[in-house]
C-alpha cells in the first residue's frame, strides 16, 4: 500500500471544528509547524503543509531516527542476532579491554536502548557553525579529534551504574545502531529496507552516515510526513501491515511500554519540565498524557499514537516549544475523537479543506507601492562579528534580489514577493520570500525544502538608516542585530 486511504473526519468519529480549532490554536501561538497528518481508525482525515513545504519531499526528522533504529533492534533480536543482555563490548572486540572501566563493561544493550548507561551527560553534541546566512548544524559523538563516534562514547566517563540512572543520551542510540549493523552485516538503511520501509510503501529514505561508515542511529534519517503516519499505524497494529505480522507484537509492546522512570531528580526550583517528557521511556519512545506514546525529533518532528483513540498524529515542523503542539493536541484533537459520531457538516468540512489547502508560513500583507522612489538600496553595515559589511535590495514588480557582503565575498538571494522563490544554494534547495509588514517593516523567510532551520530577516528602516534583525533557528538559536546607514 503506497498511500493510506483517505476518509471524512465525521465518518471515523471525529469533528472537523475540533481539527480547525487545533489549527487556529498553532496559528495564534505561531507554532511553527510543516506537515500535518491525523489518522483515525488508519484512514487520513486531515493533512496539510505549510508552504513552501510539500507533502513528497523528505523532511529531517532528527531524534525520530532513534525509534527506527528501537525496530531495528527488535527486527535483530526476532532473528536471533542480538539479546537485550548481551554486554556491548561485545560487539567491540577491537577495544582495549584492559583500559574499560566496571561501568562501561557492564552496560548492555538494555541500557543503550533505555537510556540507563550511566552517564551523566549526553555523549553526543549538537551545534551550529559557519557564516552569516550560511550556517551548518553538526553532530558528533565525544570529543575526538578523528570524529570516530564509537570511540567518542567509550572514551567517556561512565560515572553510575548502567540500569540505575536515567538520562537522554544521543550516542547512546548510535551506538545501539552500530550494534546492529555489525550484528547483520548491513547499514541500517539495508537492514529495515526489506523489513520495514518497503512493505509500508516508504521510499527508500536516506540516511546521515557517521564520518566512520555507520548509519547515524540517533539522527539523520528524512521522511515524508505520510512515511511518520505509517510508522504510527504499523506501532498502533502492533506490529502488522496490511494483515501480515512483520514483527512481534510483544516487541512493539515491550518498545513502547514504561522501561525507565524517567522524572528528574534533583531539578532546580523553578525549572521548567516539559510535562510530556517525564512520563516514562521506553526503548527510544516517549510515554505521554493521556495512554498515549511517541517518537520525537528536535524542533517538532512527531510520531504520536494514541491507542485508546485509535489514532496516530504525524507531524514535521521548525518549532522552538515543542510542548506547546502537544499542549494544543490535547486540547483540540483529543476531545474531537469524542463518541457518539458526529453528524457531517457540510459547511464545517469545507472549511477544513479550504483551511488546510492555504497553509502557509510567515506574515502576509504587502504595499502597492516602495514607499522609496528609488527600486534599489545599498547600505554599508558598522563593523560586526560575523563580518558583514554591505548589504543591498534590489526591487522590481514580484521579486527582490537580496546581496550582502562579508569576508568571503559577494552573495545574493532571490526573493519571492508574492509566492516563494526556490534558490539553489549549493548542494540543497531553498524557498524565499519577502513581505512588506508595513512601510518601515520588511521581512524575508528562508525554509530549506527537507529541513527545520530557517533563516529570517527583519529589516527597520528609518530615514537613511536601517536595523536588521537576523534569526536562525538551530539548537542554539541564533539572533544577531547589524545596523547600516545608506550609501550615497
Amino acid at each position: 500500500m503506497k498511500s493510506l486511504p483517505r476518509s471524512k473526519p465525521e465518518m471515523q468519529g471525529v469533528s472537523s471544528s475540533g481539527i480547525l480549532s487545533f489549527l487556529e490554536e498553532i496559528k495564534q501561538r505561531k507554532l511553527e509547524l510543516h506537515g500535518f497528518m491525523f489518522l483515525r481508525n488508519g484512514h487520513v482525515l486531515a493533512e496539510g503543509w505549510w508552504k513552501p513545504y510539500h507533502p513528497a519531499i523528505p523532511h529531517a526528522v532528527y531524534s525520530l531516527t532513534k525509534s527506527f533504529t528501537s525496530l531495528a533492534v527488535g527486527f535483530a533480536v526476532q532473528e536471533g542476532k542480538l539479546t537485550l543482555d548481551q554486554r556491548v563490548l561485545a560487539h567491540f572486540m577491537e577495544m582495549d579491554h584492559g583500559a574499560i572501566s566496571d561501568n562501561l563493561g557492564d552496560m548492555s544493550i538494555r541500557h543503550l536502548l533505555t537510556m540507563t548507561t550511566g552517564h551523566e551527560m549526553d555523549t553526543a553534541r549538537f551545534g551550529t557553525d559557519g557564516y552569516f546566512f550560511q550556517y551548518k548544524t553538526f553532530a558528533r559523538v565525544g570529543d575526538r579529534s578523528d570524529h570516530d563516534y564509537i570511540r567518542g562514547f567509550m572514551e567517556l566517563p561512565v560515572t553510575k551504574a548502567p540500569g540505575t540512572h536515567y538520562l537522554y543520551n544521543s550516542g547512546a542510540s548510535h551506538v545501539l545502531g552500530a550494534i546492529v549493523e555489525r550484528a547483520t552485516g548491513s547499514r541500517l538503511v539495508d537492514y529495515l529496507q526489506p523489513r520495514l520501509f518497503a512493505p509500508l510503501g516508504i521510499d527508500r529514505p536516506t540516511w546521515e552516515r557517521a564520518p566512520q561508515g555507520e548509519n547515524t542511529g540517533g539522527w539523520g534519517l528524512k521522511l515524508c510526513t505520510e512515511d511518520i503516519a505509517k510508522f504510527g499505524q504499523f506501532l498502533l497494529n502492533k506490529g502488522e501491515w496490511n494483515g501480515q505480522r512483520l514483527i512481534s507484537a510483544e516487541w512493539i509492546e515491550q518498545a513502547v511500554s514504561t522501561q525507565v522512570d524517567n522524572r528528574p531528580v534533583g531539578s532546580q526550583k523553578g525549572q521548567q519540565i516539559n510535562i510530556d517528557w517525564i512520563q516514562g521511556y521506553g526503548y527510544q519512545f516517549w510515554r505521554c498524557r493521556h495512554n498515549a506514546y511517541r517518537g520525537d525529533g528536535a524542533f517538532g518532528q512527531y510520531c504520536i499514537v494514541l491507542p485508546d483513540q485509535d489514532a496516530v498524529i504525524a507531524m514535521n515542523g521548525g518549532l522552538q516549544d515543542m510542548q506547546g503542539v502537544l499542549d494544543a493536541v490535547w486540547r483540540h484533537l483529543l476531545p474531537s475523537m469524542n463518541e457518539p459520531y458526529p453528524t457531517i457538516d457540510p459547511a464545517e468540512n469545507s472549511r477544513l479543506v479550504s483551511k488546510l489547502a492555504s497553509l502557509e508560513l510567515g506574515e502576509h500583507g504587502g504595499l502597492g507601492s516602495l514607499p522609496w522612489d528609488v527600486s534599489r538600496k545599498r547600505y554599508s553595515i558598522h563593523t560586526n562579528e560575523h563580518g558583514v559589511k554591505r548589504i543591498g535590495l534590489t526591487f522590481s514588480e514580484k521579486r527582490c534580489v537580496f546581496q550582502w557582503w562579508d569576508t568571503l565575498g559577494e552573495h545574493q538571494m532571490i526573493v519571492g514577493i508574492e509566492d516563494w522563490n526556490i534558490n539553489n544554494r549549493g548542494d540543497y534547495k531553498v524557498a524565499v520570500r519577502g513581505v512588506w509588514l508595513d512601510h518601515g517593516r520588511f521581512e524575508i523567510y528562508v525554509y530549506p525544502l527537507d529541513s527545520p532551520h530557517y533563516d529570517r530577516l527583519t529589516f527597520h528602516f528609518k530615514g537613511n538608516g536601517v536595523i536588521l534583525q537576523y534569526e536562525h533557528l538551530s539548537f542554539t538559536p541564533l539572533k544577531h542585530e547589524f545596523i547600516g546607514f545608506e550609501e550615497k
